[in-house]
């Protein structure tokens, strides 16, 4: 290839070039943008997460919750959330979208734009071809009216691949059309999903699913009113994995706004919110560890100028102006010698070991 003057070999392997593969310095990697999400640490952007649980175990009402955040930009159980437009593919249990979604607005007091918020109410083989053609041309429509589509859910994926899940040409092909679809129309998706057999906490079926997926999430003991949403299921790839979120379900009446029904009953449903009570817990319990760290490095200090008796071990805590009772003391001093943190040349004397 014969240089224009003015042009460097450098300028055309620019990983800006159009046409060629990028390739970058260490240096220019650094630079680049760090992850990105819609939901902090949860949903990556352009990226596929699954979300997986037992059958009844709230799968579904997590999927709303964060449909309902990204649509409306409100944080997620206190993350921040980018504000993008929502297509839902409900394949299971339709008719209870409208619920969920007005006890989720009931709950937070915010009206989601119905205009924006898209359903697709039926089950969609994700493996067929011509059902692969026929979807991306709804959504390329639909994103012609909306400007962009930004999060996709496929509740659920058994719904959704009416051929084996243990297949690896039937699962890659339902990967396939995800990644076409996060590459086509810039968006995250979400797939709804049950565990693994084996009781992992990955996803079940071929491991084509686990191994594009960029995060993994799971719900854990989802059957009850109070459970655990694991945001590290399967950890992302380019940060650290978020705190598990302690939830719980509440029940709201709807028959405001959506009546009775056929025994006279108000219809209701749930929305989900954080359990305040395991959260004052794991406060109590991060206090209570902080303090046995300060006692175990006020020890290993005053160890570390010599072998001493308890007596004088307890003089220097005192001199340290901090107070600690006797008992827990004690604890400390059994528990650093059975963790082989310190060891005890003769009875009643103590040395870093």
């Amino acid at each position: 290839m014969k240089l224009d003057e003015g042009h460097k070999l450098e300028e055309l392997i620019s990983p800006l070039s159009c046409g060629l593969i990028p390739i970058y310095s260490l240096g220019e990697l650094r630079r680049l943008d760090p992850p990105s999400y819609l939901i902090h640490r949860v949903i990556p952007e352009n990226g596929l997460v699954y979300l997986v649980a037992e059958p009844s175990s709230k799968k579904t009402f997590v999927a709303i919750h964060m449909a309902c955040c990204i649509q409306t930009g409100t944080p997620f159980f206190e993350k921040p959330v980018k504000k993008g437009n929502v297509v839902y593919v409900a394949a299971e249990g339709q008719s209870g979208i409208q619920k969920r979604v007005a006890a989720w607005q009931k709950a937070h007091d915010i009206k989601v734009p119905e205009e924006k918020f898209s359903v697709i109410p039926s089950a969609i083989n994700l493996a067929d071809g011509n059902k692969q053609v026929e979807l991306l041309s709804v959504l390329k429509k639909l994103e012609e009216r909306l400007e962009t589509i930004d999060f996709i859910v496929i509740d659920t994926l058994s719904r959704c691949l009416l051929g084996d899940e243990n297949s690896s040409k039937e699962m890659t092909a339902f990967v396939d059309i995800c990644s076409r679809l996060i590459e086509k129309f810039k968006c995250s998706i979400l797939v709804v999903h049950h565990p693994a057999k084996s009781g992992n906490g990955g996803a079940r079926g071929h491991s084509s699913l686990e191994g594009a997926a960029d995060l993994g999430l799971a719900i854990r003991y989802g059957k009850r009113d109070h459970f655990i949403l694991k945001l590290d299921a399967k950890p992302p790839k380019d940060d650290e994995p978020a705190p598990d979120l302690h939830l719980k379900a509440v029940v709201h009446d709807l028959s405001l706004n959506l009546g009775f029904d056929d025994e006279g009953k108000p219809i209701s449903s749930l929305s989900l919110e954080i359990n305040e009570t395991i959260k004052v817990k794991e406060v109590e319990t991060v206090e209570v560890k902080s303090k046995q760290q300060v006692l175990i490095d006020l020890i290993m200090e005053i160890l570390k100028k010599g072998t001493f008796s308890r007596s004088v071990i307890c003089y220097g805590i005192e001199r340290s102006n901090n107070s600690f009772s006797d008992k827990t003391i004690s604890r400390a001093l059994s528990s650093m010698l059975s963790d082989g943190i310190l060891r005890q040349p003769k009875h009643g004397m103590y040395e870093l070991a």
